[in-house]
C-alpha cells in the first residue's frame, strides 16, 4: 500500500499516529485534550544518501531541481517549513518534501541541506528559492557565530537577484536589515530601511509591509524616539494623501497588536524593547543545535506557521536563542524540530502557557522531557470485563496524573478526559462510566461534498467495534505539566507499547446498527422505543441526549421548517433529568446546570449544581467555577462571587471571565488602583481577539478626572450589569451622545464577553 504525507498537515485537535514503512517511524502529534488517530503508510523509496547522490551526480539544471524539490520544497526554504516537526502549546504540525510520482524523501537534517543549499544560492537560479535558502542560511550562520559571513551571503543573493524579483529581493534585504541591527550595525540598517521604505512606496505589498513595520520597531532605541514614532505613525494614518515626492520615516499600515505595544512603550519610560532568549535543552542537559524558534503573537496563533511570523529565529549549537526588540504583549513558544532531536521526547507545553512581555528582558528555557511509558491497556488489547485498568510508568516528581480516552471518526478522533488528579500509576474504571462520556457532535463530507452527521462520533465509546486509544499526562504539585505519553518516537527501539484497545463489554444493539447505516431518524424512534419499554435502559436515554444534540447542530447548518428546536430541547431536557436520577455523572449534571444558568432558573441551578460539586468530587473545571461565581453575582450573592471569580482567575490561565471580576471589584471597592492592578495581574487571553481591560479601567479613570459626578454614575450603571438589569441597561446604552464612552464601551465589552 502506498501513501503520500502532503506538506504540512496541521493538527487541530489531536494525536496522528504516523507509520512510517522506511524507517519505522511513529509519530503522534498532539492536541489536548482532543486527539484524532489517523494510520497512514508512506510509499517512500529514496533514503537519504540516494538524494544526495542523485544531486551530486547531476548536471547543473537537474541538480538545481533535485535541490529544490528534495531539500527546499515547493513552499520555498523558510524556517517555517524547513522542519520534520512544529510544536507549540497544545498543538504539533507533521510537515514533510513529496516531489512528483509517489517519492517520499526521508528526513533529512537541516545541518546536511546547507552546503547543498549554499550552492544553491553562489550558482542556481535566480530566483525566490534563493532568496529563502539564503534566508535560511543566514540563520545557521548567524547561530554559529559568523554573523558577518550571514550578511556576505545575503548580498551576494541580492546582486544574484534580477529587477523582475523584487519580492525576493525585499526578503533578503529584510533578513539583512535584521541580522545587521542585532549586531549593532546600525548605519547599514538604516541604509537599508531608507531602500525598503522607497521600494515600498513605489511597489505596494501588505505582507512585506508588515514585516518591515515590525522590523523598524524592534530596533527604535530610547523613549524620545519611540514616542516619535508613534506620533509620525499617528500622522500619517489621519492623511490620507501623503504629499508628493514625501518619503516615509516610517510605515503606518501596522497590525493592531504592533500599535498596541508601541503604544504601552510611548506611555512608559522605558528607552528600550526587552528582549526574549533562552535555551532549548533536553532534560539530560543535551542541547538541542539549530531548532527553529517562534515567538507567536496572538492573533496568529490559530492557523499553522507563517512565513511572515514577526519573531523567529534559530538556535546556536548550544541551544540557545534569543529575540531581541520584543513588544510589550502575551506570546506563545514554538519550536521547529527534525525527528531524530524529538523522537522519545516531548516539550511539556499546554495551550494556556503565554510568555508575557512587559517592559524587561525574559528568559524562557524550553526543556524536553522524555515519553511517559503506557502499560496496559496496550498493542490492540481486547477487553471485555465489566472494568478497566490503565496503567502506566511513574514518572520522577509526578504529584498526580490524568487520563484521556480517544476514539476514531470519519474526520479524525476525539477524545475525552476520563479521570483527572490520580496520585497512583493505575486506576480502575467502569466500562459503564466510559460509555456515558458525552462528546460533540461531528462531521464530514461525502464524495458530493455533502456534510454528514458522523455516527460514529455519536456513539463514541460505546461502540464495540471501534478501536479506542489512551493518553496520560503527568504534573508536578503545581499543577504544571512534566510530560505526557503521546509524542514522536523514531525507530523500533524508541515505539514501545502502541496505545490502542478495543472494548468489548457490551454489544450493539439494533438501534446501535442502524445508527451505524447512517440512519439518525429511524436511530432515533427505535431508541426512543427501547426506552419506553425499559425506563433503567440508559444506553438508549443517553443516545436520545445525543441524537437531539445531532439534530440541533442540523438544524443551525442547515434550518428546516419541520423541525421544533424549542420542542426538542425541553424534550433532551426531561431526558436529561431522567438521567441523573438514573446515572449522574459530572457530564450529565453540568448540561443541566448550564442550561439553567441559560434560562436563569436559579432554583433549579442552585439545585443541579449542588449535585454537580457531590458528583464531581473536586475534579470540577474552572469554567464551570467562573459560570458559579457569574450565577450567584445575578443571584445578589456578591461576596460569593467575587470570592468564586478570584478563585477561576487563579485556576484558569486564560482569565476567561477577567471583565466581571474587574466589574464587581469596581463596584464594591469603588477603586480604579486596585482594579488596574488586577487587570494586569490577570490578562484576557481567552480569544485572538480579547479586549484589553487594562486600558479600558485607565480610559475610564481619565476620564472621571474631569467629572465630579463619575463615581456616581459609573456606581449606578455597573450595578445595573451586576444586578442583571438588562432592560435598563439595554435602554442606557441605546442613548445617543453619552457623555462617558470609556464607561460605555466597559460596560458593553461585559455583556459581549458574557
Amino acid at each position: 500500500m502506498k501513501a503520500t504525507i502532503k506538506v504540512k498537515h496541521l493538527i487541530l485537535s489531536a494525536a496522528v499516529l504516523l507509520l512510517l514503512v522506511m524507517g519505522s517511524l511513529m509519530a503522534f502529534s498532539r492536541q489536548s485534550p482532543n486527539f484524532p488517530i489517523v494510520d497512514q503508510a508512506t510509499g517512500g523509496t529514496l533514503s537519504k544518501q540516494e538524494v544526495f547522490q542523485r544531486i551530486r551526480e547531476s548536471k547543473d539544471e537537474q541538480k538545481w531541481a533535485f535541490i529544490r524539490d528534495y531539500l527546499i520544497g515547493r513552499e520555498g526554504a523558510e524556517l517555517t517549513n524547513s522542519y520534520d516537526v512544529y510544536v507549540g502549546p497544545g498543538t504539533s504540525e507533521w510537515s514533510s518534501v513529496t516531489v512528483e510520482g509517489e517519492e517520499q524523501t526521508p528526513p533529512i537534517p537541516l545541518n546536511e541541506k546547507f552546503p547543498y543549499l549554499e550552492a544553491y544560492v553562489e550558482s542556481g537560479p535566480a530566483n525566490l528559492d534563493l532568496a529563502g535558502a539564503a534566508v535560511l542560511l543566514s540563520y545557521y550562520y548567524d547561530g554559529a557565530g559568523q554573523w558577518e559571513k550571514a550578511i556576505e551571503l545575503l548580498k551576494r543573493a541580492e546582486e544574484r537577484l534580477p529587477a523582475t524579483q523584487l519580492y525576493a529581493a525585499q526578503r533578503v534585504k529584510l533578513r539583512e536589515a535584521e541580522v545587521a541591527a542585532d549586531h549593532g550595525e546600525m548605519e547599514l540598517f538604516r541604509q537599508i530601511s531608507a531602500d525598503l521604505s522607497r521600494h515600498f512606496k513605489q511597489n505596494q505589498d501588505a505582507i512585506m509591509e508588515e514585516k518591515f513595520s515590525w522590523l523598524q520597531a524592534k530596533y527604535l532605541g530610547g523613549n524620545e524616539s519611540i514616542q516619535k514614532y508613534v506620533m509620525e505613525t499617528k500622522k500619517q494614518a489621519e492623511s490620507s494623501v501623503q504629499g508628493a515626492g514625501q518619503q516615509s520615516a516610517v510605515n503606518s499600515a501596522q497590525p493592531k497588536l504592533l500599535k498596541q505595544g508601541l503604544q504601552e512603550l510611548a506611555e512608559s519610560s522605558s528607552d528600550r524593547l526587552p528582549e526574549v532568549s533562552g535555551t532549548l535543552k533536553r532534560s539530560d542537559g543535551s542541547p538541542i543545535a539549530y531548532a527553529g524558534v517562534f515567538l507567536r503573537t496572538r492573533d496568529q496563533l490559530q492557523g499553522s506557521l507563517q512565513q511572515d511570523e514577526p519573531y523567529q529565529t534559530m538556535t546556536n549549537e548550544k541551544g540557545e536563542y534569543s529575540f531581541k526588540g520584543v513588544l510589550p504583549g502575551s506570546y506563545q513558544l514554538y519550536l521547529g524540530l527534525e525527528l531524530d532531536q524529538i523522537s522519545g521526547w516531548t516539550w511539556p507545553t499546554e495551550s494556556n502557557d503565554w510568555v508575557h512581555v512587559g517592559l524587561q528582558d525574559i528568559s524562557r528555557d524550553c526543556v524536553l522531557q522524555p515519553l511517559l511509558e503506557l502499560v496496559s491497556p496496550v498493542n490492540q488489547k481486547t477487553v471485555r470485563d465489566d472494568s478497566i485498568t490503565f496503567a502506566w510508568e511513574p514518572v520522577p516528581k509526578a504529584d498526580y496524573y490524568d487520563v484521556n480516552l480517544g476514539v476514531r471518526i470519519h474526520s479524525g478522533s476525539f477524545s475525552q478526559p476520563v479521570k483527572s488528579k490520580i496520585e497512583t500509576t493505575r486506576i480502575t474504571v467502569r466500562t459503564e462510566e466510559l460509555y456515558h462520556l458525552i462528546g460533540g457532535v461531528s462531521s464530514y463530507s461525502d464524495q458530493d461534498g455533502k456534510m454528514i452527521t458522523d455516527p460514529l462520533s455519536l456513539l463514541g465509546f460505546s461502540n464495540p467495534d471501534n478501536r479506542f486509544f489512551w493518553t496520560v499526562n503527568a504534573y508536578d504539585k503545581d499543577g504544571h505539566l512534566l510530560t505526557r505519553s503521546d509524542g514522536y518516537r523514531v525507530g523500533s527501539d524508541k515505539i514501545g507499547n502502541l496505545p490502542f484497545f478495543y472494548l468489548k463489554e457490551r454489544e450493539l444493539t439494533t438501534a446501535d446498527r442502524v445508527l451505524l447505516g447512517g440512519n439518525l431518524d429511524q436511530a432515533m424512534k427505535q431508541y426512543q422505543q427501547a426506552y419506553k419499554e425499559n425506563p433503567a435502559d440508559a444506553h438508549s436515554l443517553h443516545m436520545l441526549i445525543v441524537l437531539i444534540d445531532a439534530q440541533v447542530s442540523e438544524h443551525r447548518a442547515n434550518p428546516s421548517a419541520s423541525f421544533n428546536q424549542e420542542n426538542a430541547e425541553k424534550q433532551q431536557e426531561a431526558y436529561l433529568k431522567e438521567m441523573v436520577r438514573l446515572h449522574p455523572t459530572p457530564g450529565y449534571l453540568s448540561r443541566l446546570t448550564d442550561e439553567y444558568y441559560k434560562k436563569k432558573d436559579w432554583q433549579e441551578y442552585n439545585t443541579y449544581f449542588k449535585l454537580y460539586e457531590e458528583t464531581a468530587a473536586g475534579e470540577s473545571w474552572y469554567t464551570d467555577l467562573s459560570t458559579h461565581g457569574m450565577a450567584m453575582m445575578k443571584q445578589g450573592n456578591l461576596t460569593q462571587a467575587e470570592a468564586l471569580l478570584a478563585e477561576s482567575m487563579e485556576k484558569d490561565p486564560t482569565h476567561r471571565r477577567v471583565g466581571q471580576y474587574l466589574a464587581l471589584s469596581l463596584y464594591r471597592e469603588h477603586s480604579f488602583k486596585t482594579t488596574k492592578q488586577l487587570a494586569l495581574l490577570y490578562p484576557d487571553l481567552a480569544s485572538n481577539e480579547s479586549n484589553d481591560w487594562e486600558r479600558m479601567v485607565d480610559d475610564m479613570e481619565k476620564e472621571a478626572a474631569s467629572d465630579p459626578d463619575y463615581d456616581k454614575a459609573l456606581y449606578k450603571y455597573l450595578g445595573w450589569y451586576v444586578q442583571d438589569q438588562q432592560e435598563l441597561l439595554g435602554a442606557w446604552l441605546r442613548k445617543k451622545d453619552h457623555p462617558y464612552p470609556a464607561m460605555i464601551a466597559f460596560i458593553q465589552a461585559l455583556l459581549n464577553n458574557e
